[in-house]
C-alpha cells in the first residue's frame, strides 16, 4: 500500500504584492520533473513526489481572490529547501491587499 502525504502538513507560508501572490512550501530536495502543478482562476493544485518517493497533494480552491493562470510560475530556488508557487492575481477583482489565501468557507 502506497503511502500519501498532504502537503496541507507540512505546513506553508505566503506572501504578496498588489500583482502577484507568493506560497512558500517546505520541500527539501526536490527536483522540478516531480511537481505538477494546476492553475485555475479560482485556485490551484500541485502533486510532489518526495525524496523517498511518496507522493504528496496540496489543493487550495477557492482562493480569496481570482488568479490569472497563464501568469503563474512555479520555482524551485537553489536552495531546494522549498517549492514556490507565483500567482499572478487577475485584473478585475484578484488585485489589491487580500487579507487570506483561502476565500472563506460558504454555508
Amino acid at each position: 500500500r502506497r503511502r500519501r502525504g498532504s502537503l496541507d502538513k507540512l505546513g506553508y507560508a505566503w506572501d504578496q504584492t498588489d500583482a502577484h501572490v507568493q506560497v512558500y512550501i517546505p520541500l527539501p530536495n526536490v527536483r522540478r520533473e516531480d511537481v505538477d502543478c494546476a492553475f485555475e482562476s479560482d485556485g490551484f493544485a500541485c502533486r510532489v513526489v518526495s525524496e523517498e518517493g511518496v507522493p504528496h497533494q496540496l489543493t487550495i480552491r477557492p482562493l480569496f481572490g481570482p488568479i490569472a493562470p497563464a501568469a503563474c510560475k512555479v520555482r524551485l530556488p537553489r536552495s531546494r529547501s522549498q517549492l514556490v508557487l507565483r500567482l499572478g492575481k487577475a485584473e478585475g477583482g484578484g488585485e489589491g491587499a487580500w487579507p487570506t489565501l483561502r476565500a472563506a468557507a460558504r454555508g
